[in-house]
């Protein structure tokens, strides 16, 4: 069973390894040929300051997370990862609804993240916790305008979403 605990700063060079080995399974799922990035280290630093970078361990080992930022008064879930030799155990649903559980406790309204309408560890996924999909004119400005950078930068604009939670 994973343990849930905030991260750290000496957590993110194993972030990053996680975020590269759980693109794959994304990629291959979704069609993406593009190149595999991680967080870069500023939206970790700011997440970790606003208390909404969490970590999943298993015997000592961080083995998938959670990046949350404080986005206008709500959780905006930029990304949940656990590395492919731990998926399919519920560590991402322990990791999700734990960031919504600190959402909540700070007061934030909404959750808020944009995904992949089809891959069944994506919207589907979210919806069984409760999240809806955002017709275009219920977005906000925010919102908009990620999904707009990232089918700018490729990802198929079928297949994006914006989704929401009140927490």
């Amino acid at each position: 069973m994973a343990t849930i605990r905030a991260g750290r700063q000496d957590d993110f060079p194993r972030l990053a390894e996680i975020e590269l080995d759980a693109f794959v399974v994304w990629a291959e799922v979704c069609g993406v040929s593009q190149q595999p990035v991680s967080a870069p280290v500023f939206l970790l630093e700011q997440s970790l300051d606003e208390g909404l970078l969490l970590v999943a361990e298993e015997a000592g080992r961080v083995v998938g997370f959670t990046l949350g930022l404080n986005e206008g008064g709500n959780l905006y879930v930029v990304e949940l990862d656990v590395e492919r030799a731990a998926q399919g155990r519920g560590i991402g649903t322990s990791l999700i609804l734990a960031l919504l559980d600190v959402g909540r406790k700070k007061g934030l309204a909404d959750a808020v993240l944009t995904t992949d309408r089809y891959a069944p560890f994506n919207a589907p996924f979210y919806t069984k916790l409760g999240f809806r999909i955002l017709e275009a004119e219920e977005m906000s400005v925010f919102l908009a305008e990620r999904l707009r950078a990232q089918i700018d930068s490729g990802l198929d604009p079928k297949r994006r979403v914006a989704m929401l939670k009140k927490l």
